[in-house]
């Protein structure tokens, strides 16, 4: 019993030891916290980002603009991953809203933009591995639209930027939906969105590396 026990005290020893030992290595060998994932092979479900947040569109009736306030949704996928400050997506910018009658326009209804679009995006939110804290982007598509209890539909072009305020990031778009003759107005929307989900899971590292050295930026 007593040839058991100091075995066991001997592969005690041994065992603390050994943990002694892989402790003080691990801390002399951090494990690189890592860069961003759009470097890595191109994952579908890596490339999705979005934003929610509020909209007014505005139409043009008897020589005033009235506005429709609703909500609005940015889901986008990009489509390149080889450029941090640059990225090519496509996506949409939901927009669901409803009009009471006022003293301009006495009639009520409910209000969807729903379209299809591509854009260009610069710095800030252009891809995982972005450093800016500012960015913009340009794009265009084709849209349909409930207006007054009728679907239309047309081109519309949008541009807006893009940047952190107070630690959230934030997006401001200007969208303009181009109506045809049989289309009803034309609309403008502006809309304040807060951009979301795990596309800014790097972000902090990313920004705060990229003040010390210009040589992440590839």
């Amino acid at each position: 019993m007593r040839r058991m026990s100091f075995q066991w005290r001997i592969a005690f020893m041994f065992f603390v030891l050994l943990s002694n030992t892989i402790e003080i290595v691990s801390a002399q060998n951090p494990t690189p916290q890592r860069k961003g994932s759009m470097k890595i092979p191109f994952v579908w479900s890596q490339q999705i980002k979005h934003s929610a947040g509020a909209a007014a569109a505005f139409y043009v009736i008897d020589k005033s603009s009235e506005p429709v306030f609703g909500l609005a949704y940015n889901p986008s996928l990009s489509l390149t991953k080889s450029k941090s400050d640059f990225s090519f997506s496509i996506g949409s910018q939901l927009v669901g809203g409803y009009h009471t009658a006022t003293s301009v326009d006495d009639s009520a209804f409910i209000y969807a933009d729903l379209p299809l679009l591509a854009e260009l995006n610069f710095g800030h939110n252009a891809s995982k591995d972005f450093y800016s804290d500012l960015g913009w982007f340009i794009g265009g598509g084709y849209t349909y639209r409930l207006f007054k209890n009728d679907w239309n539909s047309g081109p519309v072009g949008t541009i807006g930027v893009r940047g952190f305020v107070f630690g959230p990031s934030f997006t401001i778009r200007y969208s303009r939906f181009f109506a045809g003759a049989d289309a009803g107005p034309s609309t403008q929307t502006i809309s304040l969105l807060l951009n979301l989900g795990r596309y800014f899971d790097q972000v902090k590292l990313n920004n705060k590396v990229s003040r010390f050295s210009n040589g992440f930026r590839k």
